[in-house]
């Protein structure tokens, strides 16, 4: 995600995962929803290569997104379900950033970031009130 296309939006880039992690299948919106975030190819084990996997979810941040085929894991990011309309939640982004920042975290990297932050496990606890 750039942030010259979106300006204010915290950006970093590391390899988290994606996919569809902490929302069991039939769990979604809607059986569309459950068909594009469940799309395994059998040609392409990353979701970034494959023409038909439309809907990427960032397990670790909680949102949802249209994959950009820019030959790298970006994405434009959806509030709401293509096809019935439904909302998919507030991302977490904001908030994985502000509770890295509260344990002394400024710039998140591959070397600085604690395991439970790779997943989606650091959204087990209440948000930090502000």
């Amino acid at each position: 995600m750039s942030t010259l296309l979106y300006p204010g939006r915290r950006v970093m880039w590391l390899p988290l995962e994606l996919g569809a992690g902490a929302a069991v299948p039939g769990s979604r919106c809607c059986p569309a929803m459950d068909a594009a975030i469940d799309f395994t190819c059998a040609q392409h084990a990353d979701p970034f290569d494959c023409p038909d996997a439309l809907i990427v979810y960032h397990d670790v941040f909680g949102e949802y997104g249209l994959a950009i085929r820019d030959g790298g894991p970006s994405y434009v990011l959806i509030e709401h379900c293509p096809w019935c309309g439904t909302s998919l939640g507030k991302s977490q982004r904001d908030r994985w950033f502000e509770e890295l920042e509260a344990i002394g975290i400024i710039e998140p990297d591959a070397s600085n970031v604690p395991p439970q932050f790779l997943t989606s496990a650091w959204r087990q606890t209440p948000a930090k009130e502000t």
